[in-house]
This record gives structure tokens, sequence and C-alpha cells, in this order.
């Protein structure tokens, strides 16, 4: 059978519509497809260590975890599949997010073919939203897959909604539903997809609105199950404001949209030039959406109300601006813009000359950025790399010794130490050397450096038993130093800060203390340690750590600190205070002693049996300050 005339060019010209925008994609973000692990990556690959049994399972699938999400498909459990199956092999982790996308793309431009009517408008908003900066984090960082995936849950139910509507068909309708419910294993943000159904199907299929309103009954009850579970937070970045700031934050994540992400460009250019292209592409947007809207076409005002709905749920975090939160809003801008692009190219040379501008001038705008952000991302990946398997192989030369960082930077340490990356590759005794906190700008939001610190004193009796070798990060790789670092000679004193679960602190502590006991240390009764004293009138003594409800059921405890023989005012600690920190003002007659003795006694304790021990409270930290 002869083929049709012109078969094997629109076959060319289909396959080109669904790959081009993923082979675009793939050209523009390859560095993320090369990229390792970093920062909160570290985190979720070790969230599977502690698991023994399935209710260990469960318990670390859907109790709520950081900032209370609960993420069972796009965190912990893939984390935990990709750790179990590949290690720390980042390839596999990068093809699934790198495959979704893909997903993604191709509904995208489905979706957009069909809610305009024009095929060309699906495959312009697929690469309009390639290259947007909003995608540099999803497709290179790999926690933040729970935006890629919620995008394909989020895409692909709309998209049976619109089988449903053109088919009648009443499997999409139940496929949708089946959809939107695993959602909310990827992300919170899945609850805005009643919203979605509910305004195109109003502004465009008035007849199937009713059908979307049973939606917003499941997303009213994930919402109060998930606050009961994790109420909202009072405090921190993650602290909503419902006032002013909402719009300030629209705006700006408005110019993220448009634009590129903190309106920066690794170019050379005036410094008016990126607000005057902003403020154009702005202008070309709302001309096209008032004339579509001027001739009735609602589906244009539902691409403006898809991204104001998946933005909505961000902007009472001031505090927490993050680039990623425009992905999945500008998906529908980017169906506008292509809707206008392809309106535009039918339409005279004028308009379609304007048309090719603004999309020339947006693409500057957006690619450059997204070419300097991927190869950041890959550079602070390539660099978290090189920290965890250079301690991995000193862990492996040097079996039972701490190891000790020095030259560790601000990237470098926000990227792997508070996450704990080296209990991964075995090492669980990893700190940073001594004046490193110096060395790296702060950030409150998410830790303090000064708690992975190995005091001088410390580190120089380890050095002196054998217990520690010593590594320079500042390279390309890590450099033993151990014997050029011990013999420079410091001026040694005990530290002011005492953490009581570091092995190498041991020294410091009396002969009371019980083992080390995962991250904390039990005291019985009575305990004692030496540290620092202070430097300065007015300084306190904190005590940092915790206890069982246990000793706390038959009421309040009281807490006495000695300091070199003078009795401190007593602290109490009551029901509901577990954790605690207590503060002890210090006798300004302990200033410049330079060493002082602590003895700390509970006025009661209690035993978990079968252990024939007692217990009262764990530590933690001691701390002068």
């Amino acid at each position: 059978m002869n083929a049709a005339p012109g078969a094997p060019g629109r076959t060319l010209r289909i396959a080109a519509y669904w790959i081009l925008p993923s082979l675009v994609c793939l050209v523009l973000y390859w560095r993320g497809l090369r990229a390792w692990f970093r920062a909160d990556d570290f985190a979720w690959l070790g969230a599977g260590l502690d698991v023994r049994n399935f209710g260990d399972l469960l318990r670390i699938l859907f109790v709520p975890a950081a900032q209370g999400t609960i993420r069972p498909w796009s965190e912990t459990g893939f984390f935990m599949a990709g750790y179990k199956l590949f290690g720390l092999t980042a390839v596999p982790f990068r093809v699934v997010i790198f495959a979704t996308q893909f997903i993604n793309l191709a509904l995208v431009a489905s979706i957009g073919a069909r809610i305009t009517g024009m095929r060309a408008a699906g495959f312009w908003a697929a690469l309009l939203w390639v290259v947007n900066g909003s995608l540099v984090e999803p497709l290179g960082w790999v926690c933040t897959y729970n935006q890629v995936m919620c995008g394909c849950f989020l895409l692909l139910a709309f998209h049976f909604l619109l089988r449903h509507i053109e088919t009648g068909r009443g499997r999409y309708y139940a496929y949708q539903w089946i959809t939107f419910l695993l959602g909310f294993g990827a992300l919170e943000t899945n609850l805005i997809y009643p919203a979605l159904a509910a305004a195109y199907t109003f502004l465009c299929a008035r007849k199937y609105f009713r059908r979307t309103l049973p939606l917003f009954g499941v997303s009213a009850i994930y919402v109060a199950a998930h606050l009961a579970v994790s109420p909202a937070q009072k405090g921190g970045v993650y602290a909503m404001h419902f006032d002013g700031s909402i719009l300030r934050t629209l705006a700006t994540y408005w110019t993220w949209s448009v634009g590129p992400t903190y309106v920066y460009t690794p170019l050379q250019l005036p410094d008016w030039m990126l607000p005057v292209s902003i403020g154009i592409v702005t202008l070309g947007l709302a001309a096209f959406l008032a004339a579509k809207l001027r001739q009735g076409y609602g589906v244009a005002l539902f691409c403006l109300l898809w991204y104001l709905a998946a933005i909505a749920p961000v902007l009472p975090l001031p505090d927490h601006m993050t680039e990623y939160y425009v992905f999945l809003p500008v998906i529908g801008l980017c169906w506008l813009g292509g809707w206008g692009l392809a309106a535009a190219w039918c339409a005279g040379t004028a308009t379609r000359a304007a048309a090719v501008a603004l999309a020339a001038l947006y693409g500057l705008m957006g690619v450059p950025e997204v070419i300097a952000g991927t190869k950041w991302n890959y550079q602070l990946t390539v660099r978290a790399r090189t920290a965890v398997e250079g301690v991995a192989r000193a862990h492996e030369l040097n079996p039972g010794k701490a190891i000790l960082l020095d030259g560790v930077d601000t990237d470098l340490f926000w990227n792997s130490f508070p996450y704990q990356p080296f209990i991964l590759v075995g090492a669980d005794q990893v700190y940073l050397a001594a004046g490193s906190q110096q060395r790296i700008a702060a950030h409150p939001e998410i830790g303090d450096s000064v708690r992975f610190v190995l005091p001088m004193d410390a580190a120089a009796q380890a050095l002196e038993r054998g217990e520690l070798v010593v590594y320079d990060a500042s390279g390309p790789r890590l450099r033993n130093i151990t014997a050029l670092y011990a013999a420079i000679p410091r001026e040694t004193k005990l530290p002011e800060r005492l953490d009581a679960s570091v092995p190498l602190n041991a020294y410091l502590l009396g002969p009371e203390w019980h083992q080390i006991d995962e991250d904390h240390r039990w005291m019985p009764q009575r305990a004692t340690l030496r540290m620092g004293a202070p430097k300065r009138p007015g300084e306190k003594l904190y005590l940092g750590g915790g206890t069982s409800s246990e000793l706390l059921q038959k009421g309040p405890v009281m807490v006495s600190v000695a300091v070199n023989g003078m009795a401190l005012p007593p602290a109490t600690i009551r029901r509901g205070e577990e954790s605690f920190e207590l503060s002890f003002p210090l006798p300004d007659a302990m200033v410049g002693k330079g060493e002082m003795n602590v003895a700390v006694e509970v006025s009661r304790t209690f035993h978990a049996a079968p252990d024939p021990r007692e217990f009262s409270l764990h530590f933690g930290v001691f701390e002068v300050r």
C-alpha cells in the first residue's frame, strides 16, 4: 500500500510536537541529569535507616516530617526506594525526575491544545515553560521532586476532566478522582485541584460544574486533618502572615514568573533593562488576556486563575520565598503566552512580529539564568559529593577514628553537614575544625554551624590519643593534613560549649554518665563535668536536653546546679517539657577563671525496665553565653 501524500512530513511534525519540548529541556538542564545530591537530599536518603518492621515503614511514610509535611510518594517513599535499590548513585533518581517532567511537558502541550483549540498553542506553552528559571531546582535538586510529581498529578487529573467533558465517559471522571486522591501523597499543593476544575467548568463547560463540587470536600477534609496532626507554625520562616505582605509577595513572584528568578541575569546589562523587560512582557500578556476576554473566551481567564490558585498557598509565607514555588503556577501563564503566539502567527505581519519579539525577550531573560542556575546547582552537588566520598575513603583508611574537616566554607557546609550525609557512608563522627564557624555564613532558620565544631582542646586531646584524623576540605578532593595540623601550636582551653553526646568530649565528663544513646547521653540523679568559665559578667549557663514523660508523671522535678561548689538558683521541669533549655545565672566571680566544675542534680529518677540503671535527664549541650 502506498503511503498517503505528505504522510512522512506529517509524521515528522507530530513527532516534533511531542518530542521537541523534552529535547530542549534536556539540552538546557543536562547538568541536572548529571548532578548528585545535596542538602535535604541526605536527610531523606537516611529516612529509611531506622526501618525495622512494617510499623516503622508506615510511621516514616505517613507521620508528618519537616514543617508538618506528609509526602509518602515524592519524598520518603521515593528516597527510601531509590536508596535501597541504588544507594548513593544519583543517576536513577535523575532519570525518574526527568521522565516525569517529560510527561508533564506532553500534558501541558496536550491540555494547551485542547483548551485553546490550537495545537500550536500547546506546543509553545510547553517551550515557554521549559525556558522558565523555576525549573532549575526541580530538575537539579532531588528533594524538590515533589514539585514535579505534584505537577504530574494536577495535569493528569485535569487531562482526565477534559476527556470526560469531550467524551461524556464516566471512566475519565473516575480516573480524575483516582489521580486527584493520589496527588495528596506528592505535595500539599494538590488541594488546589478542585478550584482549578471548578474554575474551568464554570467558565468553559458549565453543565459539568456541579460534578466538581464534591472534590472540594476532599480538600477540606485534607486541610482539617493536616492541621490536626501538624498545627500551623506561629513563628519562624514558615509562619503565615495574612496581611499586606501577601500582595508584595505576589508581585515578587510575578516578576520571577515572567522574568528571571530574583530578577538576576549573568549577562552584563544596565540595571533598568530587566525591570523594563519584565514590564513589557507583562503588558503583552495583559493585552492578549484583555482581548480574549472581550471576545468572550473564558479559558483566558482560566489560565490566569490557574496561576493565582497555584501561587495562593505560598503567598502567606513572605519569610520563605523560594524560586521553585513558581514552578506550578507559571503553567497557566505559559498556556496564555503559547496561545498568544499561536494566534499572532495567524494574524498580520505586525502582530506576528510583536509576539515573536515578546517571546524572544522572555527567552533572553530566562535562558541565561537557566544555564547559570543549572551550573551553580551542579557545582554544589559536586562539592557535596567530593566531601561525602572523601569522608567515606578517610573512614575506610582510618577505621574507628573520628574525622575533623578543615577549610569547610558556607556552600559546602549548608549543603552537607546539617543533613548528616556522612552517616550514609558509615562515618558517624565527622566534625568541623575550631574556627570554621567564622567562615560560614549564619542561617539560623536552618541551624547553627557551632554545634558541629569540635573544640580545640578536645581535638588536641584526641590527636594525642590517636583517635582523630584531620582533612583539608577546601580543594577539589580531601587531603590528609593530620601531621601538619597537629604540629601547629594553638592555644587550648576548655570549651564554653560542651556537647555531651560527642564521644571525643567524654574526657570532660565525670564517671557517673551513662554511655551515649544515639544523639544524646543520659545521666543518673547526679553527674559532673568540666568546661570553660564565662568571659564576661552577666553570662549564663544553658542546659539543653530532654527527659522521659515517665520522670514527669509524678509531678515537676527540680534541677540543681553547682559551679565550683557554689549553688545556683534551681530550675524546674514540668509535665509537657520533655525537651527543655534551662538557664542559670553565673556569678561574676567566675569570670576569667578559665575552667569551672559543674555538678547537676535532679530531685527524682526513674527506671526503664528491665534496665537496672537509674535515669533522670539526657543531654544535649552545656553552653556558657
